[in-house]
């Protein structure tokens, strides 16, 4: 298990926070990420050990979805992807 420093940003906050997470891999750690609540946004992520860096830029909530549709299907997830012309209306349940 590795060491990782991660920069985020907290619910309410203004400036980014450094948490330290620990993880096999960094999707371990997203994935730890994903569960606090209060974390609203990851910078970037730093393993310890070897100094490597991983920039995400990125909103938390989006994973949290997909994290949640994993969870309540049994690990059964699938895919739909559709081309919508401008002039459509897209009723899928996905928005």
């Amino acid at each position: 298990m590795d060491e990782y420093i991660v920069t985020v940003l907290m619910d309410g906050d203004k400036k980014p926070t450094e948490l330290k997470n620990f993880g096999s891999c960094p999707e371990e750690v997203i994935d730890n990420l994903v569960q606090i609540k209060g974390i609203k946004y990851l910078y970037h992520l730093k393993r310890i050990k070897d100094n490597e860096v991983w920039d995400f830029e990125s909103a938390l909530e989006p994973l949290r979805e997909i994290r949640k549709l994993v969870m309540d299907s049994d690990g059964q997830v699938g895919l739909e992807l559709k081309v919508v012309e401008d002039d459509e209306k897209d009723n899928s349940e996905l928005h």
